[in-house]
């Protein structure tokens, strides 16, 4: 996955039901969960699983929504919705802001010595 980018779902918009936090995230009053959408092109040797099922590991977030998925010349581009809490530091427990940390990042899996490891450069 690389350039890896932030989008404002039209659902955000709505302050009824959804509180911005900062220029990535948002809170769903309803439920006190927070979110935030991403956008991603996926590399030639990528499927819609992984990486992004290792990044959800990694960041102890859900995906609550495969929002797209689409060929644009050469590029396969990929967006979804993932959903986490504010804590930082917390093992095992969701974290959004570190995953708002990729934006911009590359991110893919590599295999050594049989292992495969997730990595954010």
């Amino acid at each position: 996955m690389k350039n890896i980018s932030s989008i404002v779902l039209e659902k955000y918009k709505d302050s009824a039901h959804f509180e911005k936090i900062n220029e990535h995230i948002y809170r769903q009053r309803s439920d006190g969960s927070y979110r935030i959408a991403l956008s991603c092109e996926l590399e030639r040797d990528e499927d819609t699983q992984y990486p992004l099922e290792d990044l959800l590991d990694k960041y102890y977030v859900n995906c609550t929504d495969y929002l797209e998925e689409k060929q644009v010349d050469d590029l396969r581009i990929l967006s979804f919705e993932l959903e986490g809490s504010l804590d930082e530091g917390e093992e095992n427990y969701a974290n959004i802001v570190a995953v708002s940390k990729v934006i911009g990042k590359r991110v893919y899996n590599e295999e050594s010595s049989g292992l495969v490891r997730l990595i954010v450069e």
